[in-house]
């Protein structure tokens, strides 16, 4: 059983090859321990949106790793990180937009 669309994971190995999804799959990696690292120390804080571009980067990256294994954990996994990166941005903006008015 397939934990995503048999035609989307055709496509997707039609147009990359699994060295390459290994290669976004690492470097999807490495946003996501840049990010805890220079969080960790802080370099960047969690409240601003660098923290989380990185980590939209990371998931990004594993995320096409992910499709194309067909591996449906760490899909889900870093579809949840992917959009808690997203909203976080959106409401470090709309905060922004808030102390405007």
């Amino acid at each position: 059983m397939y934990c995503i669309d048999l035609t989307t994971a055709i496509l997707l190995k039609a147009f990359v090859s699994e060295s390459v999804s290994s290669l976004v799959g690492w470097v999807g990696t490495g946003f996501y321990l840049l990010a805890y690292l220079l969080v960790s120390f802080n370099k960047v804080k969690a409240n601003k949106p660098a923290y989380h571009v990185l980590n939209i980067l990371g998931a990004l990256g594993l995320i096409i790793h992910a499709v194309y294994m067909n591996d449906g954990p760490n899909l889900i996994c870093n579809l949840a990180w992917l959009s808690i990166a997203v909203i976080a941005i959106i409401a470090i903006f709309l905060e922004k937009l808030n102390k405007i008015k």
